[in-house]
Order: C-alpha cells, then sequence, then structure tokens
C-alpha cells in the first residue's frame, strides 16, 4: 500500500468514531517504507488504552478483535473486518509517556518514527526525534537507544534482515551487536528460526552469514559451527570445513539464481519445485550445515596421513535433528534438512558411470521431487571442492550428469515415477506366488524393471515376473 491506500482504509475505519479520536499515531515499517516511496504492509496503529480503542473500532465496523499478548510490556490488538478480512489493522499500546518516549524504545531510528493520523485517516506531521529520515537517507542502521538489544535480542537478527534490504549496519550497532550476541542464547527457538528463514530467503545470504560470522553471531545460533572452523580436510579440498561450507551455500545460491542458465527449460518447473514451505530458505541453511557432522568423525591413517571422515552424513543428519528441535521448527522442515543432509554423498556417487540405472531410479522413487534440491546441493558441493587432488573431469561430468538429470527428471522420469505398478500383489498370487518377504523383493524387481523401461506394459511385466519367480532369482 502506498500513503494514499493506508489514507483510504483509514478512513473507512475511522470515519465512524472520528468526534471522538485518541491521540492516533500510524508507526514502525509502514513509516518507513513510505519515506522510501515503497509498497508497505500491513498498518501498524499506536494509541493509549490500545485494547479500548480496537474494541471500538470493531463495534462500529462489524469486525472482530484478536489479540497479541505474547509480550506482556507490547499488547498489540488486530481489528479484521469480518466480510474483508485482509483489510485489517493491528492497534499496539503505546510505551512511556508521550509518543516520543515510545520511540525511543524501538529497535532502530529508521523504524522509530511516527504520523499523527487526524480525523477520517488523514496523515498529519512526522514525528522523528532520533534523525530517522537521516539514516534512511544514508541508508544506515543505528540502533534507537543502547538498550535496543539488551530489551530484545533477536533485534540483532532484524539488523542483519534489514542490511539485506541494501542499508549498511552503522558501526558502533555492529559493536553492539557483538557485545550482546551472546544473549540470542535466551531468545525462544521458534522466534530465531523466523528471522533466519527470512535471512535465507535473500538471493546474497552468504554475504550476510559472513557477516553473522564476522560479528561472533553464528557461532551464538549454531555452536556447532566452531569445531568446522580450522578442521583439515584432505587433498580433495583447498579449504578447511567451515569455509568450504561456506563457498557451498555460495554456489547454491549462485545456481539458484540462475536456474534456466543450468536447467535450460526445466528452470521453471525446478523454480516451482522450490517454490513454498520455506525450501529456498532449507535448502540454502542446509548446504550450510552439510559438513556439520564432520569434526566428530574426523580420523587420520597413522601411516599416509590421508584423513577421512567415515559416517559424516549420518552424524550430520543427527546433528541436523537436534538443530531443528532447538530452533523449534515443524516436522516437515526438519525431516527435508536431515533427508538433504543424509543424502548428500548419496547423490554425488550417483552420477559415476558404473551406477546401474536401477540404483538411481530407487533413490529418485524414495524422494520424489526431493531429489532436485538435493541434486542442487550436490551440484554447489562439487563445485566447492578444489583441492590439489580434485579431479576436474570427474567434477565437470557430475556437473552434465545433474543438468541432463534434472531435465529428465520433468520430461521422462516424474511420469514414469508416477506410473501405477504393471503387476501387483494379487497378480503373483494368482501366478502361484504366495505372500511374504520374498513376494516383496519380487514387486520390488519387478517395479525397478518398470522404472528402467525394462519392463513397457503389463504384458511384458507378466512375463518378467515369471521369469523371475524361480525360488534361486527371488532370493537374489
Amino acid at each position: 500500500m502506498n500513503m494514499k491506500q493506508i489514507e483510504h482504509r483509514l478512513g473507512k475505519w475511522l470515519t465512524p468514531i472520528c468526534k471522538c479520536l485518541p491521540p492516533l499515531y500510524l508507526v514502525g515499517g509502514s513509516v518507513r517504507d513510505h519515506l522510501l516511496s515503497r509498497t508497505a504492509g500491513d498498518i501498524d496503529l499506536m494509541c493509549r488504552d490500545a485494547e479500548h480503542f480496537a474494541r471500538r473500532l470493531a463495534d462500529a465496523g462489524n469486525a472482530v478483535v484478536v489479540p497479541f499478548l505474547k509480550k506482556t510490556d507490547e499488547p498489540c490488538y488486530r481489528v479484521v473486518d469480518r466480510q474483508e478480512p485482509e483489510l485489517f489493522v493491528d492497534i499496539a499500546e503505546m510505551r512511556g509517556d508521550t509518543v516520543i518516549t515510545d520511540l525511543e524504545h524501538r529497535d532502530f531510528t529508521v523504524n522509530a518514527m511516527a504520523i499523527r493520523i487526524g480525523e477520517r485517516g488523514i496523515p498529519e506531521e512526522i514525528i522523528d526525534p532520533l534523525n530517522g529520515r537521516g539514516d534512511l537517507t544514508q541508508r544506515l542502521i543505528r540502533i534507537a537507544g543502547p538498550d535496543a538489544f539488551v530489551s530484545d535480542p533477536l533485534r540483532i537478527l532484524r539488523a542483519i534482515r534489514f542490511a539485506e534490504l541494501g542499508f549498511t549496519i552503522e558501526a558502533s550497532t555492529q559493536k553492539a551487536m557483538t557485545a550482546h550476541a551472546g544473549l540470542l542464547g535466551n531468545v525462544a527457538g521458534e522466534r530465531i528460526a523466523v528471522e533466519l528463514l527470512k535471512i535465507f530467503a535473500h538471493s546474497q545470504t552468504a554475504d550476510f552469514v559472513r557477516l553473522m560470522d564476522e560479528l561472533g553471531i553464528a557461532t551464538v545460533i549454531f555452536p556447532e559451527i566452531l569445531p568446522m572452523k580450522d578442521c583439515a580436510q584432505n587433498f580433495c579440498h583447498h579449504s578447511d570445513v567451515w569455509n568450504h561450507s561456506l563457498a557451498v551455500l555460495e554456489h547454491c545460491e549462485d545456481i539458484l539464481n540462475h536456474l534456466e542458465d543450468n536447467f535450460g527449460h526445466a528452470g521453471e518447473k525446478v523454480r516451482e519445485n522450490l517454490s513454498g514451505s520455506n525450501r529456498i530458505p532449507l535448502l540454502k541453511l542446509t548446504a550450510l550445515l552439510h559438513d556439520v557432522g564432520k569434526p566428530s568423525t574426523k580420523s587420520a591413517d597413522s601411516l599416509s596421513g590421508r584423513i577421512t571422515f567415515y559416517g559424516h552424513d549420518k552424524a550430520g543428519a543427527d546433528m541436523i535433528y537436534d538443530i531443528t528441535s532447538r530452533l523449534r521448527m515443524s516436522a516437515r522442515d526438519r525431516s527435508f534438512m536431515q533427508t538433504l543432509e543424509a543424502e548428500h554423498l548419496h547423490i554425488l556417487n550417483l552420477s559415476h558411470p558404473e551406477v546401474r540405472p536401477a540404483t538411481r531410479m530407487r533413490l529418485f522413487r524414495l524422494l520424489k521431487d526431493d531429489i532436485i534440491p538435493l541434486i542442487i546441493l550436490g551440484m554447489a558441493d562439487i563445485k566447492s571442492t578444489l583441492g590439489p587432488a580434485s579431479d576436474k573431469a570427474a567434477r565437470e561430468h557430475h556437473l552434465r550428469w545433474s543438468e541432463e538429470s534434472v531435465i529428465e527428471y520433468y520430461s521422462e522420469t516424474k511420469k514414469k515415477l508416477g506410473q501405477k505398478d504393471f503387476v501387483n500383489g494379487n497378480d503373483l498370487i494368482a501366478m502361484g506366488i504366495s505372500p511374504g518377504p520374498e513376494m516383496g523383493k519380487l514387486l520390488r524387481k519387478l517395479r525397478e524393471a518398470q522404472d528402467t523401461g525394462q519392463v513397457k506394459d503389463r504384458i511384458s511385466a507378466i512375463a518378467e515376473a515369471k521369469k523371475l519367480s524361480a525360488p534361486e532369482l527371488i532370493r537374489l
């Protein structure tokens, strides 16, 4: 919404009670976005006795009041039109004795401005006690007061998120972020997760992860990162585990930002695959943490000195479970990240020429649409493996295989996976095969034959079943 649209909506709400309005102010992002000539999101109002005013609005406008009371010192009330629920307004309680006192308790100067709202929703003067307009002009993020991060440490992550919008974090604010980073440990995991997913949804997340690392924020949120730093790897790698992981995140973002360049006409299908459900930020977060299991599984041969990390994929999946549980992520998000972590080595091996088509199809059938983000993770991983022992030809082969596999997935493979079984258990019973483990093995073989095109219809599938139904073949 622009200011004219805000004025129109406020007029709708306020006109029925315009003769007895309290001192009322538009605050927060709406003011900031107005001054930046950007489309505003929600309408945030502030006044004294916010609950009473919200209920007056609701009574006058056929609306309902939804209270938000998680922060006892910052109650807020949403007034929702029953006929047009999207036309809601939020009304927060004024903190302190004056509007200026309230603004001084906000997070950043660019958010510490208010516009007085007159009768019928008409905006009046801008109240800007901390020179937020000046910081907007200079594109600076500056804390509104020395206790901003103490009041709510989550503001440290919000500063990073605002920086993603093209702002620079002012030097003393950066120092305060470092000084108070430890307080993030006291913030509820789900609140941290919300901010992290917004940060990882940005197209250049890696730059801001590096900033979080420099300011000492990343290791507070993810203490698992500390052992990754300076954890040396074998000669296939050119950097330690942590810097390799940062490079994987960067390459992952580059692939995501250039889908058509990597996958041609299938790029749009990949974009659809990754849209919604936080799939892109979760993929990028997994890219950053994909080798989190390496430090705990590191081993070196006593004679050759060769470094190995056997089982780091399984250890990493267990650690991802712990991390996502700590952040109170949903079961769906946790499962998605664990799947990518557990299979990230498997996808690298799958491109080897000696791997049977049935083996490849088995993983595609297991993961279905999740195979696409896994392939992207594998591409980013191998692009970041540039040590003296790495094989350029093998790397280029894997990238070609990945691109071709994605294109083929949407042109052929997905259709195959969606086909019903040509032969089922009832068919095998009719052939005299008893239900049990042997039947299960035979059905899996028949499905693999169907997926790989060895059998193309029900008739050829039944013929294959008869050929494979000899006891010694079923046990293979």
